[in-house]
């Protein structure tokens, strides 16, 4: 009798791939799964497809250390063993860093995530601008544009999905700026967005997905693993 499992894995999206899009990262790993020949699930009805998911779509042109998916496998692989073998045929600028298997009935991935931890490292800036800009910004009982949406256009506050900014560092001709954002279907800061907030423009700066989070009030918690945290603002 053939076991199945379900295996989360975290991986990350260096400069090779930035400009990739959403969409042919997913192009690239349906490659890399064929190649690795993994012993993977498939739904029913006329046109199977394996039974993936993914983290929540990350931004063109942004890195990342923490994006997730989770592999449903019609064989019971030790994650180990998948963490290094998926690696050997993933392309250049995707790795596997961590893997592991998830007991029956565990929550769907996008549900185990609603924020996100982003580094945006921004020249010709000091730490002075940028912490002026966000206790002006914490003042502010609302900050609120117009978005674009697929059923027309919307106002959106801006203010209570940027959750704070733990770390603002000096770094040589410019400032790194550690960011706690929501991120999913219940409200979703996008880059343009953190850039109007911060007074910057987001082809300028270089940002990198730190990590994905469940957040229960000041407790952050990662869908794979033991990290997390527990921050709140001062």
């Amino acid at each position: 009798m053939t076991n199945t499992s379900t295996i989360r894995f975290q991986f990350t999206k260096g400069s090779e791939v930035r400009f990739l899009s959403h969409l042919d990262v997913l192009r690239a790993f349906e490659r890399a799964v064929r190649r690795a020949g993994l012993p993977m699930a498939y739904s029913e009805g006329f046109s199977p497809r394996p039974i993936v998911s993914y983290s929540f779509p990350l931004p063109v042109g942004a890195l990342s250390e923490a994006e997730y998916a989770d592999y449903r496998l019609v064989e019971d692989w030790d994650p180990a063993f998948f963490l290094e073998h998926f690696n050997r045929y993933l392309p250049p600028g995707f790795q596997v860093v961590q893997a592991e298997r998830l007991p029956e009935g565990s929550p769907a991935l996008m549900s185990e995530i609603n924020a996100a931890l982003w580094k945006v490292t921004l020249p010709g800036v000091s730490p002075e601008d940028v912490e002026g800009r966000w206790q002006s910004l914490k003042a502010q009982d609302s900050f609120v544009v117009e978005r674009q949406t697929k059923r027309g256009n919307r106002q959106v506050n801006l203010r209570p999905l940027l959750f704070g900014l733990p770390r603002i560092a000096q770094l040589e001709g410019a400032v790194e700026v550690h960011c706690l954002a929501a991120v999913g279907s219940e409200g979703n800061l996008r880059l343009e967005e953190l850039g109007l907030l911060l007074g910057f423009n987001p082809a300028e700066a270089v940002i990198t997905r730190l990590g994905q989070f469940k957040k229960v009030g000041s407790v952050y918690q990662a869908p794979l693993g033991n990290r997390g945290f527990t921050w709140t603002e001062q």
